[in-house]
């Protein structure tokens, strides 16, 4: 970059960079296609772009029950957030209630590390090794609630893995987001009930797989773009192991408190506790 401009020619650079960028999309991409990405990047900036509360704002480590409760209160926040953007997706709208139900109740808990992924910074992040307030608050929780340290650098590695590989790139995270929801079976749970229209789903999966494999081929030729496919599909099943790792140890613990209503109502949802 040019020491020598001023704030006013970088903003400008930025816009115009931006502008190219759209551009290059509309010219190379069907006009359904990239009207799909523009849709869902905009709700996605919409309802993640502000900051969410971090862990020293929201995280009470005064005893491991407290500790328990304000996590459900924050994990609450980020899937509300997590619903306010498929609301604003007409084919999560369209669905059946009990399907859109199921699809939250059963996905909601895997998504939480690509919210986290969208919201990583560089400095001063609970997901960082150490040496800043919000990773020593992170590890503090961890370690109040009883869970091994494994737990949280499996959390934490997948956290990063994303980071790399999606660059943070907004409409890379939204279609992914998108894709997963409507992915049926992906809690690997013995209890999730099938759906109602299971071919409806299947078919908004497919569209928005679809969708974003034409955004990878734009960015890159079909060869770089498969191989890029098949990095973000291992770093998905990673974490979808640890979530149903996670998920079943955070069940445990929040079962075991005296005072399970206290717990978030979403989060309490999402563990199967209600």
């Amino acid at each position: 970059m040019d020491m020598n401009k001023d704030d006013d020619d970088i903003v400008l650079d930025e816009n115009t960079n931006s502008n190219q960028m759209e551009y290059t999309l509309f010219e190379t991409l069907s006009v359904e296609d990239w009207l799909a990405i523009e849709s869902v990047r905009s709700s996605f900036l919409s309802v993640f772009q502000s900051p969410a509360g971090t862990c020293t704002t929201i995280l009470d480590l005064s005893d491991r029950t407290s500790a328990l409760v304000s996590w459900s209160q924050f994990f609450s926040q980020i899937g509300l957030r997590f619903i306010n953007f498929f609301r604003l997706i007409e084919e999560f709208e369209s669905l059946d209630a009990d399907d859109r139900f199921t699809l939250i109740k059963y996905n909601l808990f895997l998504l939480f590390p690509i919210s986290k992924c969208f919201s990583y910074r560089p400095t001063n992040d609970c997901c960082l090794s150490g040496g800043c307030k919000e990773a020593e608050v992170h590890k503090q929780f961890f370690t109040l609630c009883g869970f091994p340290d494994s737990y949280r650098q499996s959390f934490v590695n997948s956290v990063i893995s994303l980071v790399e590989i999606t660059e943070q790139d907004p409409t890379l995270i939204s279609l992914l987001v998108i894709i997963l929801l409507f992915s049926p079976g992906l809690s690997m749970s013995e209890d999730e009930p099938l759906l109602k229209n299971s071919l409806t789903v299947h078919r908004v999966q497919s569209h928005y797989t679809k969708v974003l494999w034409n955004y990878l081929i734009n960015r890159w030729d079909e060869l770089q773009a498969c191989r890029y496919f098949t990095q973000l599909l291992n770093v998905i099943f990673r974490i979808q192991s640890m979530a149903k790792n996670k998920l079943d140890l955070y069940r445990a613990q929040f079962t075991s408190l005296n005072n399970v209503d206290k717990i978030a109502p979403l989060m309490q949802a999402v563990l199967h506790i209600s």
